[in-house]
């Protein structure tokens, strides 16, 4: 009799258990995303900003006028941070300018050299301290590490929520400028500034492109507050332009932030992408700029990536200026468990005017195809596949 119906109580405890896993496969998934309502008030952050001329002299830049603006309360209180703001030379255009709100990195500050490139590049800028800082310019030529910087009231902080709710205040501010176009509007969130930038691509809905630099990325095992738990809910358009061998997002990573965003539009992986505040300078983001914002070209894209046995292929959803050549990255450092430290190299793959495809060397653990349609620059001029493990353990 035991043995009858043994087959029926195994079949009933397997079903139990892959209920169970299921069960805590969404509960993971439900703790990971959060809403990003929970957190901030858009409907209050849309709001204009009171500001005011900035009263220290020796945080002023000559063509950025120098403001403290009134942002999100810090433990209850009113509190300002520091910002540059400044206009492209010349006429304003009939609808005004193009605006650019730039997002610093961690050890970073509002860097007055940075807003002053994009707005040679013909953007309306407002960069502002996230730290609770103000920048201090020397005389000499500027870098990002030779900047002194004095804090605030209340000293020097990073806090995530205000943080975030300061870049939707800063971007309200720069919208409501009467030289700004307010419907041309784009973030650039370079490192410690991407993380912060997908979590206001979730609140704030107008933007036209979000822009990400190296990280922005999701790491649902994480508990940090950066983790990319607002993917899910981003309302804007989404560009990233990332490296191989980040210390601060890897490409599994980056994969998994892909997969959550709500509007990925579109990616440039490189390999060994220099990580610092030189990514403001990459090219690639002024081309995805350009085209959102003042009817530029946009850069190739590329589809899903398919494998079959040896060969990865992927379709060309678009091919920017036209593509001039294409790659397939790849690691085989099958023994280094630190992603950051896995060599990568690059093999020429072949374009038909359809799709890329390139044969997967051997013993390779994780690749991607990219298609570029200019030369130069960081090597950043194109459109990436999302990574592929191959024989990753």
């Amino acid at each position: 009799m035991n043995d009858i119906f043994l087959p029926k109580i195994e079949l009933f405890l397997v079903l139990i258990f892959l209920l169970f896993i299921f069960s805590e496969t969404l509960l993971c998934g439900a703790e990971f995303r959060e809403a990003p309502e929970k957190y901030w008030n858009f409907a209050e952050l849309s709001q204009v900003p009171a500001f005011r001329d900035s009263p220290f002299a020796d945080s002023k830049y000559a063509g950025l006028r120098d403001i403290l603006v009134t942002g999100a309360k810090v433990e209850g209180k009113d509190a300002e941070f520091f910002a540059y703001v400044g206009y492209p030379a010349g006429p304003t255009p009939e609808n005004g300018f193009p605006g650019i709100v730039l997002i610093h990195g961690g050890g970073g500050t509002a860097y007055p050299q940075y807003a002053e490139l994009w707005i040679k590049h013909g953007y309306a800028v407002i960069i502002f301290d996230w730290y609770n800082q103000r920048p201090l310019p020397p005389a000499e030529k500027l870098t990002e590490i030779n900047i002194p910087r004095a804090t605030l009231e209340g000293g020097k902080r990073q806090n995530h929520i205000v943080n975030v709710a300061n870049i939707v205040l800063a971007h309200s501010l720069l919208r409501s400028f009467e030289n700004v176009n307010p419907e041309k509007t784009a973030f650039v969130g370079l490192s410690w500034g991407s993380w912060y930038g997908a979590m206001a691509a979730a609140v704030d809905p107008r933007f036209k492109l979000g822009i990400e630099i190296y990280c922005g990325d999701a790491t649902p095992n994480s508990q940090r507050f950066t983790n990319g738990r607002f993917l899910h809910a981003v309302k804007v358009p989404m560009y990233w332009v990332a490296g191989s061998n980040d210390e601060n997002a890897t490409p599994a990573s980056l994969k998994k932030g892909f997969e959550e965003c709500a509007k990925l539009e579109n990616k440039s992986l490189v390999i060994e992408l220099p990580h610092s505040h030189i990514g403001f300078t990459f090219g690639s983001c002024f081309r995805m700029a350009d085209a959102f914002l003042k009817n530029g070209i946009a850069l190739p894209k590329l589809g899903k990536p398919q494998v079959s046995i040896n060969t990865i292929h992927a379709d060309v959803l678009f091919e920017g200026k036209g593509i001039v050549k294409a790659i397939l990255a790849y690691t085989d450092s099958a023994d280094e468990k630190v992603s950051h430290k896995r060599v990568w190299k690059s093999i020429p793959a072949q374009f038909n005017g359809k799709s890329v495809q390139a044969k997967i060397p051997p013993n390779t653990v994780q690749c991607f195809l990219s298609a570029y349609d200019q030369e130069g620059g960081f090597n950043d001029f194109c459109g990436s596949t999302e990574p592929v493990d191959i024989n990753l353990k």
